[in-house]
């Protein structure tokens, strides 16, 4: 899914021109030298499953977080204003208009927008993630078209053995049964 976001921003996402790439994380795309600005990396931030909605088999969403890490030219303002006005309008713009209402291959919903946050501000650049939900319905009939096998439970209560037991070779006697001791001994309450 992130290369397939990549693609998308780099065609849809006019303000970075082809200056989008992806990273393994945060800390790895906040580290990465450029020397053209604005661009932008896609990274993964957080896989969370609700609870299984089905009491038989499985019905439950994954939010599939992932973010973008957009880097700005703050050279001519050590504070940071004018980037981060620029994140907040021209930057956020191009990635509602990229993503937003978009469904991935392999989700069962379109991305959704969660907000965004400054990460770093150096003399000459600023960092601002966006982050974006993206739901998958895990479910038998994804099973089906992932080919996967059946998501279903055990219900080891309703299991049926499906084979006999083996026949033991020649007259091996069995260990003798004994009764049950009570937990704490004889004598004890």
């Amino acid at each position: 899914m992130l290369t397939e976001i990549i693609q998308r921003l780099r065609v849809l996402a006019d303000v970075f021109d082809t200056r989008v790439a992806g990273a393994a994380t945060v800390e790895a795309a906040v580290t990465q030298t450029l020397t053209e600005f604005p661009a932008a990396f896609v990274v993964p931030l957080e896989d969370k499953a609700e609870p299984n909605r089905a009491d038989e088999n499985l019905l439950q969403l994954l939010h599939q977080k992932i973010g973008v890490v957009a880097v700005l030219d703050a050279s001519a303002d050590p504070r940071g204003q004018a980037a981060v006005e620029a994140a907040w309008t021209a930057v956020r713009q191009a990635l509602w208009y990229a993503l937003l209402a978009w469904t991935p291959d392999g989700c069962s919903e379109p991305l959704a927008y969660r907000g965004a946050r400054v990460l770093r501000l150096d003399a000459a650049r600023l960092w601002v993630l966006f982050e974006f939900d993206a739901p998958r319905l895990l479910s038998e009939s994804l099973s089906a078209t992932d080919d996967l096998p059946p998501f279903t439970l055990f219900a080891p209560e309703l299991a049926l053995p499906t084979t006999v037991l083996p026949v033991l070779p020649g007259n091996i006697p069995l260990p003798p049964v004994t009764p049950p001791v009570p937990p704490f001994g004889p004598g004890h309450f």
